[in-house]
């Protein structure tokens, strides 16, 4: 077994046949999952997790959005809604507020602390994403995007059929 593979991939691909394509789709499986267990411990640090960063930003980027339109932004549930916006507003970073002439609807916006974390952690995110592809050269990096598209693309056609 190698370290590109994790140890689940490389006993399916020594069950299926072990042809390119599946080791390359299975390389990168691995490699995101890595990615997401490294993006979750950087964001823990900040006592974040990807789905509330994910929430404190689309918050941001439109204030007023109701818990409703931003579940259908984040492509979650409004219940996965519910419990993100918990957590951000016990920290003070979200505040839901009545919207005007609508009793029953909330008009999300971020505070001032979540201003902040989001000023802080910005940087640190970018630093975090450039080491990630440090050291790829520009070619490399165009063939790894088309790459990836294809993929997503496979991934689509075969939802429809």
């Amino acid at each position: 077994m190698n370290t590109w593979v994790g140890v689940k991939e490389e006993l399916l691909l020594s069950r299926i046949g072990a042809d390119e394509l599946a080791r390359l789709v299975m390389t990168l499986l691995t490699t995101a999952r890595r990615i997401d267990a490294a993006c979750a411990e950087l964001l823990a640090g900040h006592d974040l997790s990807e789905g509330r960063l994910a929430a404190l930003l689309a918050v941001g980027a439109e204030p007023g959005i109701t818990p409703g339109l931003l579940a259908d932004r984040l492509d979650v549930t409004r219940a996965t809604v519910t419990g993100l916006l918990d957590g951000l507003e016990r920290r003070g970073l979200v505040a839901r507020d009545g919207k005007a002439g609508d009793r029953r609807s909330l008009a999300l916006h971020v505070t001032a602390p979540g201003e902040q974390l989001v000023a802080t952690l910005t940087p640190i995110y970018a630093d975090w994403l450039r080491q990630l592809g440090g050291g790829i050269s520009a070619e490399n990096r165009e063939v790894a995007a088309r790459t990836m598209i294809a993929i997503q693309r496979n991934l689509r056609s075969g939802d429809e059929g």
